[in-house]
């Protein structure tokens, strides 16, 4: 017999869980511009009745069922938008929801230290970003240029014509210099050259203020300054081709084609930078300002892997700069002519995103290789014939080849108040020059790096961090931090840290070895310690807008002191040797007013600092903080109707003092001079804004050199000279970028 109370029941229960179903809310998240949808955004589902809740993830059409058949509150966070809480009620129909990205660019995604892309405003480091707009509307060729017109930096020419840069009154050394997440190699005088860091094929520049050294290791300790190219492309073929002329002799051309086949995505980029060299006064040899010509090359493959981004870039740097020198008397026919050969090789594979919902993982592996050969030419001007000259230390070349290995896995669930990272980072450095002892070198350093981000309350943010590592050759520190976010509401945030840092001995200042004639002997010292920090910050940010009106206000404090500073020191009549010799302490205050109202957006910034280095606690000399003071303020206009925008930018750079050493080993008071720049900019898009052409004039006041006395620790170190060549005078400069 047919059991009929079974089938009923089986019926009533099928009926009752299918009521359930439909009963259920089904939301959809878009994007209130473009209304795309938003994957992966973080959803909790709180139920009004009983206070039970749940956590979920929007699927790649933006979908997410509501697991609740009552009103329900749904809270809804997605990186680069604002937080949204609404009430929703069961419905058989999907309710979409837009987001809104948030204003003042505290929606920017930033990865540098984080590993992951998170909203800036919850990034636990203080980070600044430059990105493309803001680098086209200065009329900037490569980072020196970018870095230049910006609060906290300062960059000068040195002995090799190399631009170095001075953050908060830190030297160049002090300062990680990246290219997607992995350091540029090359040093010269310990400082990377800004003029050979191109911006072709640039997105954005990412810049932490303080060490990063548990994330990045050695030369981290005074900042991190991250370039970070283009990986994405909508369109299935893109052209790019930028032209760029300046009257003071720069000529510049690059050209960018990217195809993309589904996942796949195939990037090629070929540039090249004509400088032909400045001097005041002008001469018709010798030039303060070195030309100089560059190519540079990339080639970008990546593919989605579901979740994650697999890129491969080939990166290729050549430059010659040419150093006429001055007419020899008697007969003024004859000259010595050096010509420095810059190589740069970059093999890099990159692996990053999402392995599962609240899983990522950051892995790097490259390649670097740098050579730099210097010659010297004895030039007969009357037939132009030159031969190299005899010595043997007229004549240089210096290799590098540095391979890196970094992972980082990073947990993060927002129903978590626990978040964690840890990596491990594996490199080798080597070294083949004629000046290290046996010719070839190497150093093997290994790291093992962890951080928890732990939330006791939904403002605040508390992550200690730390960083260990072995050395083949020297002691390398224990590096701990603690960074702490606060965020009150939507308005109020602060961030407060706590951190070492350290600057690891280069190999140059562990094997030198380098005989000049005899007079004077260079040597490294194996026995030498890390350069180590100790570093305090503290900065508040308040945002706010009421309508058409946007503020935003920065105030920060900042306090670092370098431990076992590494210097050259006589040791005898003719010989010098690298050691460990003092301490330097930088200070200061700086604040940020950044204002928008409709087309018309203003910012202004000031910074104060100080150094006190104990190289020169003499007896018989007064020693002190020597403080200085920078402010910049820039307008920018836009007037979309007219697809037009104006920049305007003013920077002003403090007088800098400070004590040196003469030769008769006295120690007197040093200072540089301080000096204001200006800059216009105008860019109009035409043709269907496929065409953006730009003028504009740089340093209209027009300043080339400022007073000089004695050598600055960080900016100048030419005791000899009366003036320092800041900037190369008032110039106009045109550019033509056309894409499709």
């Amino acid at each position: 017999m047919i059991n009929w109370s079974k089938i009923i029941g089986v019926i009533v229960c099928i009926v009752l869980q299918t009521g359930v179903v439909f009963s259920q809310s089904k939301i959809q998240l878009i994007d209130e511009k473009s209304s795309e949808p938003i994957y992966l955004a973080h959803i909790k589902f709180t139920n009004i009745k009983s206070s039970k809740f749940q956590w979920t993830v929007s699927d790649e059409n933006g979908f997410a069922l509501n697991p609740y058949n009552d009103s329900t509150i749904v809270e809804i966070s997605y990186t680069g938008y604002e937080k949204k809480i609404i009430e929703v009620v069961p419905s058989s129909q999907t309710q979409n929801i837009s987001l809104k990205k948030v204003e003042f660019g505290l929606s920017e995604l930033v990865i540098t230290a984080n590993f992951i892309p998170i909203e800036l405003k919850e990034s636990v480091y203080d980070i600044q970003v430059i990105d493309e707009q803001k680098i086209s509307s200065k009329g900037a060729q490569n980072l020196r240029e970018v870095l230049n017109t910006e609060l906290n930096f300062r960059t000068n020419n040195g002995h090799a014509n190399e631009t170095s840069i001075n953050m908060n009154g830190l030297s160049g050394n002090h300062i990680k210099i990246m290219v997607d997440g992995v350091p540029v190699e090359g040093r010269l005088n310990e400082s990377i050259d800004l003029s050979q860091l191109n911006l072709s094929g640039i997105e954005k520049v990412e810049v932490i203020d303080g060490p990063t050294s548990v994330a990045y290791g050695t030369n981290a300790l005074g900042g991190t300054i991250n370039l970070i190219s283009k990986k994405n492309q909508d369109k299935k073929v893109a052209v790019h081709l930028k032209s760029f002329y300046e009257t003071v002799g720069q000529y510049n051309a690059s050209a960018e084609i990217g195809y993309k086949f589904r996942e796949n995505l195939f990037k090629l980029n070929l540039s090249r930078n004509f400088f032909d060299g400045f001097a005041n006064p002008d001469t018709s040899r010798f030039k303060s300002w070195k030309p100089r010509e560059q190519y540079f090359g990339s080639f970008q493959y990546s593919k989605k892997i579901k979740h994650l981004r697999l890129t491969y870039i080939l990166e290729g740097f050549n430059e010659t700069m040419t150093s006429r020198g001055e007419r020899r008397p008697p007969y003024y026919v004859t000259a010595f002519d050096t010509y420095y050969l810059t190589n740069r090789i970059s093999n890099k594979v990159l692996l990053a995103g999402r392995i599962s919902p609240n899983n990522y993982l950051d892995l790097a592996l490259s390649h670097s290789y740098y050579n730099r050969i210097r010659n010297i030419y004895f030039k007969d001007l009357t037939t132009l014939n030159q031969i190299k000259t005899d010595s043997e230390n007229d004549q240089d070349s210096t290799k590098f080849n540095t391979y890196l290995f970094r992972g980082v896995f990073t947990h993060k669930n927002d129903s978590n108040p626990i978040h964690y990272m840890y990596g491990i980072e594996l490199k080798r450095d080597e070294i083949l020059a004629q000046r290290i002892q046996n010719n070839n070198q190497w150093v093997g350093d290994y790291a093992i790096f962890a951080g928890i981000d732990y939330k006791p309350i939904k403002q605040l943010t508390i992550k200690p961090a730390a960083r260990y590592a072995y050395n083949t050759i020297y002691s390398a520190p224990l590096v701990p931090s603690l960074n702490i976010l606060y965020d009150f509401n939507e308005n109020w945030q602060i961030r407060t840290s706590v951190a070492k840092g350290y600057r690891a001995p280069d190999l140059k200042e562990l094997f030198m070895e380098f005989h000049y004639s005899s007079t004077i002997n260079l040597y490294g010292n194996t026995k030498l310690t890390a350069e180590n920090s100790d570093h305090f910050q503290f900065s508040v940010n308040y945002s706010k807008a009421i309508r058409e009106h946007k503020i935003q206000i920065t105030p920060k404090l900042y306090y670092s002191k370098i431990n076992n500073l590494i210097g050259l020191t006589q040791i005898s009549d003719v010989d010098w040797k690298y050691q460990n010799i003092d301490y330097l302490i930088t200070r200061g205050t700086s604040i940020n007013l950044n204002y928008r109202i409709n087309i018309v957006a203003i910012n202004v910034g000031y910074n104060y600092f100080g150094n006190y280095n104990s190289l020169f606690d003499e007896p018989n000399f007064q020693n002190k903080f020597h403080y200085t003071s920078d402010a910049n303020s820039g307008i920018d206009i836009f007037l979309d109707s007219l697809k037009m925008s104006f920049h305007l930018n003013y920077k002003y750079t403090g007088l800098i003092r400070n004590s040196y050493i003469t030769d008769q080993k006295f120690v007197k008071e040093s200072y540089i001079g301080d000096y204001h720049t200006f800059d216009l900019n105008v860019s109009k898009l035409l043709f269907i804004e496929k065409v953006t052409f730009s003028f504009g004039i740089k340093n209209i006041f027009d300043t080339k050199e400022v007073p000089m006395i004695g050598d600055v620790y960080g900016v100048s170190n030419q005791s000899n000279a009366s003036s320092l060549n800041v900037l190369w005078g008032r110039s106009y400069f045109f550019s033509l970028n056309f894409k499709i």
